[in-house]
């Protein structure tokens, strides 16, 4: 009975940390693209191309995510017909509108969804009941995920006013946004309004917790597969 248990168990850790190593791969991947071609101003964009791309990279990492995690098969289907339905018509929108509110309006609920990708990870990392490479692996992918919301969040605010005092290159947000949460803080590109300065301490102070509190415990209490096994046979 115990033999059964280990084989039909190292299939599925495997497949758990593969899981997660993927979605890992995704953000690495859209991390090096925000900060190798960036994203243009939105407010600068009169043909709304940024636009456009921003949804297809925010449907993308939401997909991503979703199908990823443990989410049930129905609600899968749910968010992808929302998603589709909220992002083909955010496009028709931009298209046939040149109401920049429009283009405001869709960009904010866009965001809303992306930030909303950290919190079902973590729901899934936390729910684990062993720390296992899978958990370390998912807890990584929350932290990057942050960066990749507050990059998010500062396009769709600049495109609103002003983010930065002066308008950075179309890489700055991404750097902006992981400079932040790791508080390195160069001082080379500040936020200029009130909303913006507090948007930032807040992920800045969420980013330091989340590490000193989820990711390292996390972390210290997570024992090699191989050095569990080693204590259970010499148990």
């Amino acid at each position: 009975m115990s033999n059964t248990i280990k084989v039909d168990s190292e299939p599925r850790h495997q497949a758990d940390v593969g899981r997660f190593a993927l979605l890992f791969v995704i953000l690495i991947v859209t991390i090096a693209l925000l900060g190798l071609l960036g994203i243009p101003r939105l407010a600068q964009d009169p043909s709304h191309i940024a636009r456009i791309a921003f949804l297809i990279l925010a449907a993308g990492i939401l997909i991503a995510t979703i199908r990823i995690t443990r989410t049930s098969e129905r609600d899968q289907h749910i968010a992808g017909v929302v998603i589709g339905v909220i992002g083909l018509t955010g496009t028709i929108a931009l298209v046939l509108s040149d109401s920049v509110i429009v283009g405001q309006i869709i960009g904010i609920v866009w965001v809303l969804l992306v930030i909303s990708t950290p919190v079902i990870v973590l729901r899934e990392v936390l729910s684990a009941r062993d720390v296992t490479a899978q958990t370390i692996i998912g807890a990584i992918c929350v932290y990057l995920l942050l960066g990749i919301s507050l990059t998010f969040l500062a396009v769709s605010i600049d495109g609103w006013g002003a983010f930065f005092e002066t308008p950075p290159r179309s890489t700055g947000y991404v750097y902006f946004a992981f400079v932040t949460i790791t508080s390195l803080g160069y001082g080379d590109l500040t936020p200029y309004s009130d909303g913006a300065r507090m948007v930032s301490v807040a992920f800045a102070v969420v980013a330091q917790m989340y590490l000193v509190i989820v990711v390292a415990r996390l972390v210290s209490v997570w024992k090699p597969r191989t050095a569990a096994i080693d204590s259970q046979d010499t148990e």
